[in-house]
């Protein structure tokens, strides 16, 4: 795991394109604090830089790496876990290898296949190749969505970078609000990409490549998310065939030079992960948890101990307490880079922090939700029934005037002008009105709203349910641009590499390729998976039901958070984005339904902060 950068077409001398590449890495440097290297092309004004976490090839996997005749060099941010199968093949076509990094197996795959090298990865990744004998630039992010990769053009030349202080690094750009993407993410909670809160920054989109020369930038994508026709399984094949899936991804996960531990919560998907690492590890996993002291509702310790021991593994806790978050949050708030508030952010913060002290890498159980069906919305049809046989039109405009958050949604997925943008409903945090009366007069947008969002053409024509559609959405969209991204900013904060075996490419593909009964029947979440759980976990975890990672119900409504929140807001606020009056009245709602409606509270302090540390 690494933090990555480049520059391509300056018009600068050799020195000067290493001197803004220094300054690039230095400021991702908490992403890879063990090595730092550049190269630069002065003829392409062009070059490479890596801050290096080494976790694979300690002694020979530096970054950039090269080919034999240093025509071809790439950097890595990301494992690909199918890397010695690629080298002994590309040894076997007369390839010279190093050592055994999959950096250096890139820049051969890349010269036996050109740009269709990333379409035989198997990993997670965001790679940049620079290709001097065809004067061009190659940069990419994983099918999936898991590594970050932004992307800006600039009078000075095209910049790429892990995180967007390092290009605001270079000087040749400097922070400023997008304001579609501001409008997108107080609708959704996050604002997916191509977009990014910074006017100018452009995100990746998973699965996509771009192509930079002396004609300019084009962009391509390699994988898309696809559902496919069922292969003829019965139950019991399936469930075996994933298994023994998900235990060849959790050992290809393992691979590594230093120690890798999990994160335990006690549930199903971080429980069978941590059950298949500790058989396999050579060594004691570690394993790490998070406790709430003050919020008995919501601990699962007791479930994350009864695994630990049940493994035998050496655990890790740490307390969840509101003082210590309010504590972290500006740390938070810069490490995220933008105001995310799809994911607890601020748990998962402190979590990374423990885990940082005793490993380098940790596998955990993202993705499973997603792909096999873990969440309450995807399994409640009534209201896509109710929406067969009611008019709209009177369900959105009620939706207007009413105050009551559950209610208002449940207006809103009626009213909707399809099941696709009913989907997209569940997901709401803000709805239009409630945008315009928040913010300042000049930053108030009429759209996009929740339109980005909005599944692929492509993956919606090959959808044969509903449940698919949703999931679909969730994956595409709430998955990559949201909980992904998340994971990788507050564990790179504590140079951490996070693994997520269920999101292996060949998990996922087997999951496309899964029937939507063998998901959610029956109002039973992840049917598939409870099957695997019964065989591999102690019975008292194998019959839990879902139990989802969140920050404690009301957090933002009580001490000491809810005074912060108003300091924050209506104290140090006033050059922020918010409009006074309306920002005052928010808060009067939300202490009318201080459980519901905190959610919203936190998402207008992280935006205000997010303002205050790169916008003011």
């Amino acid at each position: 795991m690494c933090g990555i950068a480049g520059i391509f077409g300056c018009r600068l001398p050799e020195a000067e394109i290493l001197r803004v590449l220094e300054a690039m890495t230095a400021a991702q440097r908490h992403r890879g604090p063990d090595e730092q290297g550049a190269v630069a092309v002065e003829a392409l004004g062009a070059g490479l830089a890596c801050a290096r976490l080494s976790i694979v090839d300690l002694e020979h996997g530096h970054q950039p790496a090269a080919n034999e005749d240093r025509t071809v060099f790439a950097v890595l941010n990301g494992e690909i876990y199918n890397r010695i199968e690629l080298q002994q093949e590309l040894e076997g076509r007369g390839h010279r290898f190093i050592g055994h990094s999959d950096t250096e197996a890139l820049v051969h795959l890349y010269e036996e296949l050109g740009e269709k090298f990333v379409e035989r990865l198997e990993g997670m990744f965001g790679v940049a190749v620079l290709d001097t004998r065809r004067g061009r630039l190659l940069v990419a992010r994983d099918g999936v969505g898991i590594k970050p990769l932004l992307a800006t053009e600039t009078p000075h030349g095209f910049l790429f970078a892990s995180e967007a202080k390092a290009l605001f690094a270079t000087g040749w750009i400097a922070p400023s609000p997008d304001l579609d993407a501001l409008d997108t993410l107080l609708a959704a909670g996050y604002a997916p990409a191509p977009m990014s809160m910074f006017r100018g920054i452009r995100k990746l989109r998973a699965g996509e490549m771009l192509v930079v020369d002396s004609g300019g930038v084009r962009a391509k994508k390699f994988w898309r998310f696809l559902y496919r026709e069922p292969a003829p399984r019965d139950g019991e094949e399936y469930s075996e065939r994933l298994e023994t899936l998900l235990k060849r991804s959790v050992e290809r996960h393992l691979a590594a030079d230093v120690p890798v531990g999990a994160f335990l919560s006690g549930g199903w998907d971080s429980s069978l992960v941590a059950a298949f690492a500790a058989r396999m590890a050579g060594a004691r996993l570690q394993t790490f948890s998070i406790v709430f002291p003050e919020d008995p509702g919501m601990d699962e310790s007791r479930y994350s101990r009864l695994m630990a021991k049940e493994l035998g593994t050496e655990h890790h806790e740490i307390e969840f307490r509101a003082e210590k978050f309010a504590e972290s949050l500006p740390l938070l708030v810069r490490a995220l880079e933008e105001p995310c508030t799809t994911a607890p952010g601020g748990i998962m913060y402190q979590l990374a922090a423990l885990a940082a002290r005793q490993v380098k890498s940790v596998v955990s159980g993202e993705g499973a939700d997603e792909l096999f069906g873990g969440y309450e919305w995807a399994r409640l049809d009534s209201p896509y029934w109710l929406r067969r046989v009611l008019p709209a039109g009177p369900f959105r405009q009620a939706s207007e005037w009413v105050t009551h958050p559950r209610l208002r949604r449940a207006l809103r997925i009626l009213g909707a002008p399809s099941d696709a943008d009913a989907d997209l409903e569940w997901r709401r945090v803000l709805i239009p009105s409630q945008k315009r009366r928040i913010l300042k007069t000049e930053l108030r947008r009429d759209g996009p709203d929740l339109a980005p969002l909005r599944l692929a053409e492509e993956t919606l024509a090959s959808c044969r349910d509903s449940l698919q559609r949703r999931l679909g959405f969730d994956f595409t969209a709430r998955l990559a641009e949201g909980i992904l991204y998340i994971t990788d900013r507050v564990s790179m904060a504590h140079s951490l590499e996070v693994r997520v075996p269920f999101l292996d490419k060949r998990v996922v593909e087997f999951a496309l390729e899964l029937p939507s009964r063998w998901k959610i029947r029956r109002g039973r979440e992840k049917r598939i998976l409870g099957e695997i759980a019964r065989r591999n976990l102690p019975p008292a975890i194998a019959r839990r039901r879902k139990h989802g990672l969140g920050y404690p119900a009301g957090l933002w409504m009580r001490e000491p958070l809810r005074r912060l929140a108003r300091e924050i807001l209506l104290d140090s606020g006033r050059d922020g984005p918010f409009d006074r009056a309306g920002l005052e009245e928010h808060l009067r709602r939300a202490e009318r339904h201080p459980r519901r409606a905190s959610q919203r509270v936190g998402q207008a302090v992280f935006l205000q902060c997010w303002w205050n540390e790169f916008i003011s």
